[in-house]
């Protein structure tokens, strides 16, 4: 996805910002579902497995997060003085890479640059280490890459237990109106107000 954004370099920042890898796990286990949910036990891993999925899903979209770690790329035509990540919750910086005035792509080096990793709700930022400026770059559209890590962590263990809750509910509410459409398909308010309190906001 491309977005066009103003900052405090005065020029206008095209950016796209993309996921490049799947989460390695679920957020909740098929065990966890069924013994939290009123869900038959003897029904399919793969209908569980689907449900968890759409439900996975749902939960993220209402956080405005990533739940399991994955990795993301944020592309942009050049360097602005902070760089300001679009997820929540970054891990680490895989790299940063850069097109130089003759065209050809330079990594940064780690020490060239700091990270504040933000918090749960705040969106982490980049920005050159102590006594550095940031190198020239080409001026062509997409000529800075960063690659990051975000999510609450690499798997089940890491997700918080009343986010785990929540997709158990929703769940078993997907099971329940998987045959239904319309009105009774919408987010149970115990699993939205749950998951209200982790969303994330553009801070």
């Amino acid at each position: 996805m491309r977005h066009t954004f103003h900052n405090t370099d005065h020029m206008f920042l095209n950016m796209s910002h993309n996921q490049i890898s799947d989460p390695a796990s679920f957020p909740i286990t098929l065990q966890q579902v069924k013994e939290w949910t009123r869900v038959k036990v003897n029904t399919s891993d793969a209908e569980l497995s689907g449900l968890i999925q759409a439900a996975t899903g749902s939960a993220e979209s209402i956080m405005n997060r990533p739940i399991i770690n994955r990795s993301y790329t944020q592309t942009m035509d050049f360097l602005p003085s902070i760089i300001q990540l679009q997820e929540v919750k970054v891990q680490s910086v895989t790299s940063i890479t850069y097109l130089d005035t003759d065209g050809i792509q330079q990594t940064l080096a780690a020490d060239q640059y700091r990270i504040d990793f933000g918090s749960l709700y705040k969106r982490a930022s980049i920005e050159p280490a102590h006594s550095i400026t940031w190198p020239n770059v080409r001026n062509v559209s997409g000529s800075v890459i960063i690659t990051y890590v975000a999510g609450f962590g690499e798997d089940l263990n890491d997700v918080p237990a009343d986010v785990q809750q929540a997709i158990a509910y929703l769940v078993g509410h997907y099971y329940d109106t998987r045959d239904i459409v319309g009105e009774n398909k919408m987010i149970p308010e115990t699993s939205n107000d749950i998951l209200l309190r982790h969303r994330a906001y553009a801070l």
